[in-house]
């Protein structure tokens, strides 16, 4: 009678322990087929208030200018990596790590001149605030990050967020 109920238990621990493996994997599978991972780069400044330091008044949600973005040959599956910085040593490793990262696809990146004019777009039109030196714009003009080039995690995050950029173009 002993070895009855020690079956019986046994058996019903073995019912437990095949529940708690199969749990997971019926819960892997549904959202492997039934799931949609998607992530998104929202753009900056759509809504509140941009910046103290803005030299126009900016309404929201805001988008650069197109007479400033006809400087730039931008095609439709196109993103513009705009670098205003110094061209310090550990600047230019991680740019051309990132550039590495985004063979392939249709990135324009360019170098602002160290101009007065290239002041004023990179505070006045393009939002951006020290120590950001790169920032990220999309075809229509809006502005998609910024960035410190000599911050290895900011570089991270500009590949990473370009890439899901660009996979839902």
């Amino acid at each position: 009678m002993e070895s009855n109920q020690t079956n019986t238990k046994r058996g019903s621990k073995g019912i437990l322990l095949f529940l708690a493996l199969l749990l997971p994997i019926c819960i892997f599978l549904f959202l492997k087929f039934f799931g949609k991972n998607e992530f998104a780069v929202e753009p900056l400044f759509t809504e509140g208030k941009a910046s103290d330091e803005t030299c126009f008044p900016v309404s929201y949600p805001y988008v650069v200018s197109d007479s400033v973005m006809k400087d730039y040959p931008l095609g439709n599956d196109s993103l513009l990596l705009l670098y205003f910085g110094n061209g310090s040593e550990e600047s230019i490793r991680q740019r051309k790590r990132a550039d590495e990262a985004f063979e392939g696809y249709t990135i324009l990146s360019q170098n602002a001149d160290e101009s007065s004019i290239s002041n004023y777009r990179k505070k006045c039109i393009f939002l951006m605030k020290d120590p950001n030196d790169l920032v990220l714009l999309d075809r229509n003009g809006k502005i998609r990050g910024q960035y410190t080039s000599s911050d290895r995690e900011d570089m991270d995050r500009l590949i990473t967020e370009v890439t899901i950029i660009l996979k839902k173009y």
